[in-house]
């Protein structure tokens, strides 16, 4: 009997489907990368680059000498770089920056016969401040000025014209920052050829040494590393498995004649919350707060715009103090489970903020009597025998990091409570759909003013992710940083007509606080694999049928290839 052999008939491959990134998104990735990669390097719009820097060596300051050595050799370094030839008329602020040092120059009319009441006058010299007290308590108006400049102010200022000719027409003194020398800055009056009109100098010359400049650079080096490592751990590898699984499995009730398009989204949130990256900047700041003080100064006068915009962008590298604060308290927030009580802010609309309101900050406080409690934090650490030639930055420092750190968590709060308070009072208010947080409107203010003119699909899905948050705030892991940013738009595009027939948005798993030590909330994540799922979803219960739904009636399902991504 003959042998029937059975031969198996393959089935024919499954249709790939094509996938590609948007143009446009591609674009703004560019200009997203560069800006995250670039935040160390920042800095030096306003510092000098470590091959710039001059030795100290090549100053002629007796820093060790006795105090009256110290003020004769500074002032004459800084009188002969900054004087009335040197510097053109009309210059306001100017720096040198292979030098390392900056001057301010204002232009004041002084009573004929001196006048006493010196406050008012005192916000015309360089780095003091205005009151508006009529004392004539000689400590009143300074921020960056020692008890010995402000003095040297106040006696010039009430002596007539004639004894100003002999009178000493400088006064000096040295900047300390945690015990460091920082700074060494003079004050000087030159007479004009107006009647009673004197220009005001002032100079400082930071004591940076070219070796610290070079440590800097290097650390900074190292972070612009660890950035651009973090931005491909954290977000774009993910877009790998997903880009994989679109290709081979599709999304649900796609056809063969359905092709891909992926809006990238924007790792911001992932880098300003990084635990690690905001130390760093922090401390950045900190250790270079000598820069802070040169920025201040730019900041303290408007004659000069350009001067007084550079001075505002350095100022607001402060707001990492904020990172830092809302990248801790969301942990802080988590565990007493207060997430309901504060709104998610947009981080990168927090910098581009602080931008604008850093410089005007500064200038505020230096026309105000808040000066004056900043003026004591300044004298607050040195010796008494020393308040006459010397101030103390770090507490003043410090004050102005917390005053940035809170800033950003009070209108959190304050957002959340108006609008609590006036959802709960709308009798008509609808609640949100699911449809409008698969919605690209759904986004923060850069990606919807970037994408708004985009095509939309005539089907909406995804968003899942904002809709759990808008039920319960306590699964979001991050209730300080809005984490919209990062999520990516899949079009499904029919080939036979063109048109969008889905789009959906899709979100990382990171921004999911699955709440697993709490049994009544708790998402547990299924244990099947999912091999035909291309993103990961939210479910109802486990594949599992033998086991019990969890008390949450919530199930995360992976999709396939351990994609992080959820619709």
């Amino acid at each position: 009997m003959p042998k029937v052999h059975v031969h198996r008939v393959s089935s024919p491959p499954r249709r790939q489907h094509a996938v590609r990134f948007c143009a446009h998104s591609l674009f703004c990735t560019v200009g997203y990368v560069l800006n995250l990669s670039l935040i160390p390097f920042k800095a030096y719009m306003s510092e000098p680059f470590p091959w710039q820097v001059q030795p100290l060596s090549s100053f002629t300051l007796d820093l060790d000498a006795t105090f009256d050595v110290f003020a004769n050799t500074t002032i004459i370094n800084l009188t002969s770089k900054y004087n009335q030839e040197s510097v053109p008329p009309g210059i306001v602020f100017t720096k040198d920056t292979g030098a390392n040092s900056y001057l301010l120059r204002f232009a004041i009319e002084l009573p004929r016969d001196g006048d006493p009441r010196c406050v008012d006058y005192m916000h015309h010299f360089p780095g003091t401040i205005a009151s508006v007290s009529v004392s004539v308590e000689p400590m009143q108006g300074a921020i960056f000025y020692s008890q010995g400049m402000v003095a040297f102010v106040c006696d010039y200022v009430g002596r007539n014209s004639s004894s100003r000719l002999t009178y000493p027409s400088y006064a000096c003194q040295q900047d300390t920052f945690a015990g460091f020398r920082v700074a060494a800055s003079c004050t000087w009056v030159v007479a004009s050829t107006a009647n009673n009109t004197y220009d005001i100098y002032h100079a400082a010359q930071l004591l940076v040494a070219p070796w610290v400049s070079w440590v800097n650079f290097g650390l900074r080096c190292g972070l612009f590393g660890y950035i651009a490592r973090s931005m491909w751990y954290l977000y774009y590898r993910h877009y790998g498995p997903l880009l994989l699984n679109l290709r081979t499995l599709g999304l649900p009730n796609s056809h063969g004649s359905h092709s891909y398009i992926v809006q990238l989204g924007d790792p911001t949130w992932l880098i300003l919350s990084h635990p690690f990256v905001s130390l760093f900047m922090l401390l950045d700041c900190f250790v270079n707060a000598m820069h802070g003080g040169a920025a201040n100064s730019r900041t303290s006068q408007i004659s000069d715009m350009g001067a007084f915009c550079l001075g505002c962008l350095y100022g607001s590298r402060t707001v990492w103090a904020a990172y830092m604060q809302m990248r801790h308290v969301s942990s802080w927030i988590n565990h007493r489970q207060w997430e309901e009580y504060f709104e998610p802010l947009d981080p990168g609309l927090l910098a581009l903020t602080a931008s604008f309101y850093a410089g005007p900050l500064m200038y505020f406080f230096s026309r105000t009597p808040v000066v004056w409690v900043y003026q004591w934090l300044q004298a607050s650490l040195i010796p008494e025998t020393k308040r006459q030639y010397g101030v103390e930055g770090c507490p003043l420092i410090l004050s102005f990091f917390m005053m940035m750190a809170t800033v950003p968590m009070v209108h959190s709060y304050v957002n959340q409570a108006i609008h609590r308070k006036t959802h709960a009072r709308s009798t008509f208010s609808m609640r949100n759909t699911p449809d409008k947080f698969a919605s690209r409107h759904f986004s923060d203010w850069k990606h919807w003013l970037l994408f708004r003119w985009r095509r939309h699909g005539a089907t909406k899905e995804g968003g899942t992710l904002y809709h759990l948050f808008d039920s319960n705030p306590r699964y979001r892991k991050f209730p300080l940083f809005s984490t919209r940013g990062s999520d990516c738009f899949v079009s499904c595009i029919d080939d036979d007509t063109g048109s969008i027939v889905l789009q959906v948005r899709l979100s990382l798993i990171y921004a999911l606080n699955r709440q697993t030590t709490c049994p009544s909330l708790a998402i547990p994540t299924c244990p099947i694999d999912h091999p035909t799922f291309a993103v990961g979803k939210l479910g109802h219960s486990e594949c599992d049928i033998s086991k019990e739904a969890p008390p949450s009636a919530k199930c995360l399902h992976l999709g396939a290839n351990h994609c992080q991504w959820m619709k």
